[in-house]
């Protein structure tokens, strides 16, 4: 199953350029890092690095699974502090703007109801 611990060390790995460093970073043994990385190509049946080269290189599975990390992880990150606000009970902010005059004398009223 493909983790969100999976495109993070991909970053990492993309980052750092090789295993001890993305390691270093992730507070994580090299061997650990290498033995996430080895799960991750056996759920996909492909190699994502090339280990032989320095630094590492990515596969074309591997670089498309950094575009999607790219993506993703942000949208996580942004959620969780979303979701922390909701949490604590902040709420957004509604912007309206409004052109009828008319409007302010039962407009008003009810956005009143939801301050």
């Amino acid at each position: 199953m493909l983790e969100l611990r999976h495109l993070r060390t991909l970053q990492a790995l993309r980052e750092y350029g090789s295993l001890v460093g993305a390691a270093e970073r992730m507070h994580v043994t090299p061997s650990a890092l290498s033995h996430q990385l080895r799960e991750l190509e056996q759920w996909l049946d492909l190699s994502v690095v090339s280990r032989k080269s320095r630094p590492l290189q990515f596969s074309p599975a591997g670089l498309r699974l950094l575009e999607l990390a790219d993506q993703i992880l942000p949208l996580v990150q942004q959620t969780r502090a979303d979701l922390t606000r909701i949490a604590h009970g902040q709420t957004g902010r509604l912007l309206l703007a409004s052109e009828c005059h008319s409007c302010f004398d039962w407009l008003m009223p009810v956005l009143n109801k939801y301050r």
